[in-house]
């Protein structure tokens, strides 16, 4: 399949492109700039240079199976995370619905289902990630919503906790990424939105557990 992915260059991004290249798919890798690219593109990854923030995404998606959507705001300032992870965000929303993508995995995060519960300083992230969420939700595609807890550079382990809503917790970029690629196969994760940290079960039971 011909999968994009958004945020490619980034530390949960870089890792879903890995995880994609590994299990045969074909890599559309969306980064602002070619420095950026250039890494992903000498691993296999068909690079695109767009930047969400002003690009119509129309073009890149077109012809696409799948798209995982890891770009997020670096600055948590709520000029900056309103622009990527609500404007860009719907608008990437949209334009995956005009050109018919079949499957969309949108990476947010804890608290984004329950802003005012989360980190007070992370809050207008999580409101701006709530709005984008709900649009996704509500746009007749296929989704997953993945909501990781606290991010870790650490190894990925395989071992993760998925549910509905969890408690705090903390999980690698790299097993966030090997469950984001695993939905894009896993039924039981269409239409479904659900926390995500480390854990004691694999990453297909526990997937696989967010059907009952």
């Amino acid at each position: 399949m011909l999968i994009a992915v958004t945020g490619a260059s980034g530390r949960t991004g870089n890792h879903v492109v890995t995880e994609l290249l590994q299990a045969g798919h074909t890599v559309r890798a969306v980064v602002r700039s070619e420095e950026k690219g250039a890494p992903l593109r000498a691993r296999g990854a068909e690079v695109v240079l767009s930047d969400l923030t002003t690009d119509d995404p129309s073009a890149w998606l077109a012809g696409c199976d799948g798209l995982v959507h890891t770009a997020a705001a670096s600055d948590p300032r709520p000029g900056a995370s309103d622009a990527v992870d609500r404007v860009a965000t719907l608008a990437l929303v949209a334009a995956a619905g005009a050109v018919g993508v079949p499957r969309v995995v949108q990476v947010s995060s804890m608290y984004a289902d329950r802003p005012d519960e989360g980190p007070e300083f992370l809050r207008d992230v999580l409101r701006a990630k709530a709005v984008s969420d709900a649009a996704l939700a509500g746009s007749g595609l296929v989704w997953t919503i993945v909501r990781p807890g606290g991010l870790l550079d650490d190894q990925a382990t395989g071992q993760v906790a998925a549910g509905r809503q969890l408690g705090s917790g903390r999980i690698s970029r790299a097993d966030v990424a090997a469950v984001c690629v695993a939905c894009l196969a896993v039924p039981a994760t269409e239409r479904l939105a659900f926390d995500l940290t480390s854990g004691g079960q694999s990453i297909s039971d526990a997937l696989a557990g967010l059907a009952g």
